[in-house]
């Protein structure tokens, strides 16, 4: 039997994409996880009113396909500074945490910190009856 160069490349295709395709079948079929850190209390307005909610419409519009497990009051340990360097290392996917919790990390976001940066209330003009 002699064999073409069309099958030759036909087959080796074939062979090269069945580890991906058995990969793609099985990620399909398992929800993928999310872990969401943040050092703020189950009873506060953010988690209440924005984090859960968030979690939550994520699942019910992936159809399940998403979970979101959120880690509320620093569950998985740590300290508020610590945040960061958990989802850099991999052990969360996103953190919930403040630029001010660790000076000189992010020094683009510290001019809003400066005392003389009016707030948005103090630029506003005042409202004429």
């Amino acid at each position: 039997m002699k064999i073409t160069r069309r099958q030759m490349v036909a087959g080796s295709s074939f062979a090269l994409a069945m580890p991906f395709a058995s990969s793609l079948a099985q990620a399909q079929a398992e929800p993928v996880t999310i872990k969401v850190h943040h050092f703020l209390g189950t009873q506060s307005n953010a988690h209440k009113f924005w984090i859960d909610p968030w979690a939550k419409r994520v699942e019910a519009a992936s159809g399940g396909k998403m979970k979101i497990e959120v880690y509320p009051s620093m569950q998985l340990g740590g300290r508020p500074p610590q945040l960061f360097d958990q989802a850099k290392d991999g052990v969360v996917d996103i953190v919930w945490t403040l630029a001010g919790n660790t000076p000189g990390r992010f020094p683009r976001l510290e001019v809003f910190e400066l005392p003389w940066v009016p707030s948005a209330k103090a630029t506003r003009s005042p409202s004429k009856p």
